[in-house]
């Protein structure tokens, strides 16, 4: 969101005011050379002397905005709309005003009027549909960036967006037009690259997918740094040693010029406390993260914790959202604070070790972070990858998701959970399992089942799917899909490989606790890769469906081995798609060998570490207490080798399991 800075414009007035111009000219000056505490003074003194100059009030409010005093420059344009009643300048510092406050519903009624005035031009239509979009108004978004295009077809701006708003509307085909388009307007350009091979395999459509990845290697290859977006990189699959060196180039780029606040000394910490967990996260609502975490919150040893969760996300009204809200010590909304002063919330409240939930994903506040509000910083389960940042002290991984041996993939020290990193909890509610028929299965036939992303299923992996098909007389393959274009696309290649169409079920996306309901009925779960399936892995393994997997090559293609080992079954893990294929073969003709596997899967839900809540939170907790440990003794922070938790620390501590 653009605003404007500082203008040279001399006041409207007729008659002005000597003195007062020479403090506003004085205040442009200093804001020329960024001293802006001195063009605070400045200006103020030019408010002081001419309280009836709009352009005197809208440069003091930039100034205050540019010092984080964000109250100041809200009172400072708010009296410049008093003096001049919906003049422009002021209109759009207010805009980005409170879009750094992420209040973005807010933001949307000013952004409009500027954009409608006559003669308003192209930047004013996307600052509009800008808003309208971090708004999640998606449709009106894409209005109103088509209105900026129209006035100037080669702005580059408004294409990467619209393309978000199309995808978020699952009008993936749309979207990827947008990508491309950009990509015309700026060759070469990285992100662009990772934008189209992202969103081509959201749709399944991959005629153009080993061109953008080869294209991709070349731009990779080069020594400029290019700002490409994270979560989606990891969807190209390369190597762990180059997912370390974009997103260390990432958080360089865009976090590395934020000021930090003061470090918190040991000493600022009297010993005898209990030790200050904080958790930050956009996430509590129905999201995979919290439906994964939800019971660790609960758990927690208040004796020993206090903790506070600080959510900036969607109130979305769900039990889970209320049940989180009242899991910890205090549940803070920090959704309408901006960056600072969220990280001065947090300093105020005396976290010890603030753990970021979310890392490089949709909508997270990573400057919060960048501000280093706590002494330890700690990245855990939203982002399966470094963050590159030195502001992240700790990523929590365990043995096999990150093996000691391969601990340079990653910047942060490792701190190894002793079984998986993943966090589940027992308490997820399970709807009744409908029959095959409620969900458009056949009522007999062996059912294979992949419900990951579609953006995860990759060609090599789709012609193994297809071969085991044809392998398996009347079985079928069961998926996700929320875009028609998926559907389309897949049932196209299925055809092309010899596979009837009608043999590939999908399932519409539905509430969580009917999706594990339903995933029950599948026979065994394909995973993918590059990217295993995450929640979705652990999900199927609760309801006891059997999951086989390919090891990959970074953390996000190891999860899967991670949860079938915390369960019991090394066994279903691979590290070939020739073995892969030939174990999912194995497995679903070999009627004895299933029922045993799914035997197993019931008595692992009382016995399997991967869904003893207590148990992850122990060993959670003894982590951060050797991590806070390093701290107090003036330790840098440094790898943590996991340790088994004491024998107390098993599901029958759990009375609500």
């Amino acid at each position: 969101m653009q605003s404007p800075t500082m203008t040279l414009r001399s006041p409207a007035k007729a008659v002005v005011n000597q003195e007062a111009e020479r403090h506003w000219r004085g205040g442009i000056a200093h804001a020329l050379a960024g001293r802006w505490k001195d063009a605070e003074k400045a200006y103020a003194r030019a408010t002081k002397i001419a309280p009836g100059e709009s352009l005197y009030w809208v440069n003091l409010g930039q100034a205050r905005r540019k010092l984080g005093d964000l109250d100041g420059a809200n009172a400072a344009v708010e009296a410049a709309l008093r003096v001049a009643p919906g003049d422009t300048l002021a209109t759009q510092l207010r805009v980005a005003l409170r879009m750094e406050r992420h209040r973005y519903e807010d933001a949307v009624d000013d952004a409009r009027r500027v954009a409608h005035l006559p003669g308003a031009d192209h930047t004013a239509w996307f600052e509009y549909g800008q808003a309208l979009e971090q708004a999640d108004r998606h449709l009106e978004a894409i209005s109103a960036l088509l209105q900026s295009v129209a006035r100037k077809p080669d702005y580059f701006e408004p294409y990467p967006i619209m393309c978000n708003a199309f995808a978020r509307l699952a009008m993936n085909v749309e979207g990827l037009e947008c990508i491309r388009t950009a990509l015309a307007l700026h060759p070469g350009w990285g992100s662009g690259l990772v934008g189209a091979i992202y969103h081509s395999l959201q749709a399944c459509d991959w005629s153009l997918l080993k061109a953008d990845l080869a294209a991709l290697d070349e731009v990779i290859a080069k020594p400029d740094p290019q700002a490409y977006v994270p979560f989606m990189f990891l969807s190209a699959g390369v190597d762990a040693a180059i997912q370390r060196r974009i997103f260390t180039e990432f958080a360089s780029n865009n976090f590395g010029k934020i000021d930090a606040m003061p470090p918190v000394l040991p000493a600022d910490r009297p010993a005898g406390e209990r030790l200050r967990i904080g958790y930050l996260s956009n996430d509590y609502h129905n999201h995979a993260t919290s439906m994964l975490i939800a019971r660790v919150f609960e758990l927690h040893d208040r004796d020993r914790f206090e903790t506070r969760l600080y959510s900036y996300g969607r109130d979305d009204g769900s039990a889970l959202r209320r049940r989180i809200e009242a899991s910890g010590d205090a549940f803070i909304d920090v959704s309408g604070l901006s960056d600072r002063e969220t990280a001065q919330r947090i300093r105020a409240d005396r976290i010890d070790v603030l753990i970021d939930l979310k890392g490089f994903t949709l909508n997270a506040r990573t400057r919060v972070m960048a501000m280093r509000p706590a002494p330890i910083q700690v990245a855990y389960l939203g982002f399966p990858a470094t963050m590159g940042a030195p502001f992240i002290d700790y990523a929590i991984v365990d043995p096999v998701v990150l093996p000691p041996e391969k601990a340079d993939e990653f910047t942060e020290r490792l701190a190894w959970l002793p079984d998986s990193y993943q966090a589940n909890d027992r308490l997820r509610p399970v709807a009744t399992m409908p029959g095959r028929a409620d969900v458009g299965l056949p009522e007999s036939g062996f059912v294979f089942c992949s419900f990951n992303q579609t953006y995860k299923i990759r060609p090599d992996v789709f012609d193994v799917w297809c071969r085991l098909l044809a392998s398996t007389p009347g079985s079928v393959l069961w998926q996700l899909s929320d875009n028609e274009a998926s559907k389309a696309n897949l049932r196209r290649e299925a055809q092309a490989r010899g596979i009837d169409p009608d043999r590939l079920i999908f399932a519409p996306p539905v509430q969580p606790e009917h999706n594990l309901a339903r995933i029950g009925l599948a026979d065994l779960f394909l995973d993918t890769l590059p990217i295993n399936a995450h929640t979705t892995a652990s999900d199927a393994l609760w309801v006891g469906v059997p999951l086989v997997t390919c090891r990959g090559n970074s953390f996000v293609g190891r999860v899967a081995a991670s949860l079938l080992h915390a369960v019991g079954l090394p066994e279903l893990v691979t590290d070939s798609l020739e073995d892969y294929e030939s174990l999912a073969r194995s497995i679903a003709g070999d009627p004895t060998r299933h029922a045993a596997l799914k035997a197993h899967l019931r008595a692992a839900r009382e016995t399997a570490p991967l869904f003893d809540s207590l148990r992850t939170t122990r060993a959670l907790e003894d982590l951060y207490l050797r991590m806070a440990s390093r701290w107090r003794a003036g330790l840098p922070p440094d790898h943590l080798h996991a340790q088994r938790p004491s024998d107390a620390a098993t599901l029958c501590g759990d009375a609500s399991a």
